[in-house]
């Protein structure tokens, strides 16, 4: 049996700040500690259910290319894998169970770093802001690959479809700031999860994705499937939801100048970690409630 494990930073124990997901300072050298350990004791738990085989996905972006593992300390059953597309449809190919962790709240949603599929945007269907859990979910449901559960923090549990199995590893604080629990509880709530049975994943709610950007300066590509809404937000429409999702990359693509004039230095550079703060905590104009 094989299992596919995502991992985000964001909603690991111990990973409360923004430096914690910034590649190269001291406190994400130790939040990837953390994470390694986290993706352990997962595993650890899934192998007492059967499963033998251990695909790990790592999606964070810390702004270098360095793993957000140790790979040396990751359990030697697991494959990491670090792609530019952590959700690509080859990841699920074989797979009979799918577990995330490390996640945080979607873009919207009142949280800990909130974001969805890529920093600084927020994504919407029918009224409901979508976390990256969502997508996976929604993926997971096309193609008929169970859910095991997902960790991170309370803004995340609280957002999640009725039904989904959640581990909360921290309050958020504020846009930038979380309060971790106890590690112990933690810790053996993961190995609890682990040791669930996979259940049926909840799809993505039909209708065309509205991605929601914090700044109008950027350009929409002449493509069918996206349509500028309004100067902040931009409809992404498509059939299946592995066909929404991969337009959904496409539109990303398009907005990732709007990054480029909020954060002007590079991970190490002095001031680097307030730029991305300052990101971070900036308002969706099109999501002010005046």
């Amino acid at each position: 049996m094989r299992a596919l494990l995502v991992t985000d930073l964001e909603g690991v124990h111990g990973a409360d700040s923004v430096a914690s997901l910034i590649g190269g300072e001291p406190a994400w050298r130790r939040a990837r500690l953390r994470a390694t350990h986290e993706v352990n004791l997962a595993i650890a738990g899934l192998s007492r259910q059967g499963f033998t085989e251990f695909v790990v996905s790592d999606s964070h972006r810390n702004g270098t290319e360095a793993p957000n593992l140790v790979l040396e300390a990751l359990d030697p059953r697991a494959r990491h894998d670090f792609r530019h597309d952590a959700f690509d449809r080859h990841l699920f190919s074989g797979v009979d169970a799918v577990a995330a962790l490390g996640m945080h709240a979607g873009g919207g949603v009142p949280g800990y770093i909130s974001h969805a599929l890529d920093v600084g945007l927020a994504w919407e269907v029918g009224g409901r802001f979508l976390s990256e859990t969502d997508f996976l979910l929604g993926l997971c449901a096309a193609a008929l690959t169970p859910f095991l559960f997902v960790s991170g923090d309370d803004a995340l549990v609280r957002s999640l479809p009725e039904g989904t199995a959640a581990i909360t590893t921290k309050r958020a604080l504020t846009s930038t700031s979380a309060q971790s629990l106890e590690l112990e509880a933690v810790d053996d709530a993961l190995v609890r999860a682990a040791l669930m049975p996979a259940r049926p994943a909840a799809p993505l709610p039909d209708g065309p994705l509205r991605m929601h950007v914090k700044s109008s300066e950027f350009e929409v590509p002449d493509l069918p499937f996206l349509e500028r809404e309004s100067d902040f937000t931009v409809l992404v429409h498509g059939g299946s939801t592995r066909e929404r999702y991969q337009h959904a990359l496409a539109a990303i693509d398009a907005a990732g100048s709007v990054v480029e004039q909020f954060v002007t230095r590079s991970p190490g550079e002095p001031g680097f970690v307030e730029e991305v703060a300052g990101l971070l905590a900036a308002p969706w104009p099109s999501l002010r409630r005046d």
